[in-house]
């Protein structure tokens, strides 16, 4: 992959840590066993290489409630605790850039319950606060218990709520996922470690690659650009010069970019059997490359 280089900032707070990190290596699932688990066909294939894991002990759990969801939390949750008990408070706010997908999903569950009055916590992924805590915050405004950026985030999610002439759910989705993303570019800034400012505006990038392929694998005539997010590596007037082009064209402008791998073979998955598979696993292993420099 081509791309940036990085240096490390030498921070003698992180000896210990990284040396554990180093120690525990033999733990993690290294990358080739992760490409295979991206390019499973089915759950079976999956579950081999599974086997092979430090996690091949939670494999018949798996099997017996046909879902990986309590493995997932429960990865989740000894991440979050690890990086809590280790980060300097200053950097504690990276573990919302790194569960972004996690604290945009728990976000708008509480939106969705909010407007529609109803409990979701059967949807909410528990990673450091309990859904309890976290919808009192919601409808108290007291945030004393949450750390940044949470509050300002579950404030802004509670006035577009209470917005008298909009309640559409999906168009405040779409303005919450946009003020959610430009806050968590800002709190990747804020953390003055440019490898992961740009991890964010990267994520960005391909986010709005997807949006605009599906946008165009679905023929809508209202177009992608008001879905767009501003702040990546490519423009925003680069991406919308893309609307109304045929799928052939906008490969061509993209494959050039960083993301080529991502762009070229989820095209292909795309065109054979209108699946997005190819291009979220192409995704993710840009991600497993990105952060193994």
């Amino acid at each position: 992959m081509a791309g940036m280089s990085y240096e490390i900032e030498d921070d003698s707070f992180y000896l210990f840590a990284c040396a554990e990190l180093k120690a525990r290596e033999i733990e993690f699932v290294n990358g080739s066993k992760m490409e295979r688990m991206l390019s499973a066909a089915d759950m079976e294939e999956f579950l081999k290489v599974l086997g092979e894991t430090v996690y091949a002990s939670d494999i018949n759990d798996i099997e017996a409630k046909g879902s990986f969801e309590e493995v997932m939390i429960s990865g989740y949750q000894a991440i979050n605790g690890y990086m809590e008990s280790r980060l300097k408070p200053e950097h504690k706010k990276i573990i919302h850039v790194l569960f972004f997908e996690e604290f945009l999903h728990d976000l708008k569950t509480m939106l969705k319950s909010s407007m529609l009055e109803k409990d979701f916590e059967h949807l909410y992924i528990p990673i450091n606060y309990e859904y309890s805590l976290l919808m009192e915050a919601y409808n108290t405004g007291k945030y004393e218990d949450i750390a940044d950026p949470l509050p300002e985030l579950i404030q802004y999610l509670k006035e577009l709520a209470e917005l008298p002439e909009e309640k559409d759910p999906r168009k405040l989705e779409l303005d919450f996922e946009a003020f959610y993303t430009k806050k968590l570019l800002g709190t990747a800034g804020s953390l003055n470690r440019k490898m992961i400012e740009d991890y964010m505006r990267h994520k960005i990038d391909l986010t709005n690659i997807e949006t605009i392929y599906r946008n165009s694998q679905l023929k809508d005539k209202s177009g992608f650009t008001d879905l767009l997010y501003d702040g990546g590596f490519l423009g925003l007037k680069m991406l919308e010069d893309l609307e109304n082009e045929s799928m052939d064209y906008i490969v061509k402008e993209l494959e050039h970019t960083y993301y080529g791998d991502a762009v070229m073979k989820g095209a292909q998955k795309l065109f054979s059997d209108c699946s997005f598979s190819s291009y979220e696993r192409n995704r993710d292993l840009y991600f497993l490359e990105y952060f193994d420099r």
